[in-house]
């Protein structure tokens, strides 16, 4: 029956979920007496085209917002809390060595050896089914 419970696993397609260290900028926008900007409107604009903005996001509870780069160059972040208060920042990235960690959820990266395991695993089972299901049918052709 395992192989049941697996069969969405073998259907499904790929998914990549990775963590970075050092790669992405962090920004807390804060008060004069440093309370967190909570939910701040935040505005990023790219190097490339330093007046069109292409995040907007908010600020956490904390005040924090982050981002990862994918070019280098002056970035320019903006928070606004809505009552009148704007911060700006600008960021210049320069090109700095990262560590990425990476989990691939996909078919192709379980072993081949998993996949003929399972596989027989199924074709076990659907036997064993068919089996259970012949067996009460033939006991009650014999009560008759």
């Amino acid at each position: 029956m395992t192989t049941l419970l697996y069969g969405s696993f073998l259907l499904s397609h790929g998914v990549e979920v990775s963590e970075s260290y050092n790669s992405a900028k962090v920004i807390r926008f804060s008060y004069s007496d440093d309370t967190p900007m909570m939910y701040a409107k935040v505005k990023l604009y790219p190097p490339s085209n330093p007046t069109v903005e292409t995040i907007k996001s908010l600020s956490d509870k904390n005040g924090f917002f982050a981002f990862v780069p994918d070019e280098e160059g002056k970035w320019k972040a903006e928070a606004t809390d809505g009552m009148g208060h704007k911060g700006e920042i600008v960021i210049d990235v320069t090109k700095t060595s990262s560590i990425t960690a990476t989990y691939k959820g996909d078919i192709k990266q379980t072993s081949l050896f998993l996949r003929i395991i399972l596989g027989l695993s199924l074709i076990l089972n659907i036997f064993a089914i068919y089996g259970l299901i012949f067996k009460k049918v033939r006991q009650n052709i014999v009560r008759q």
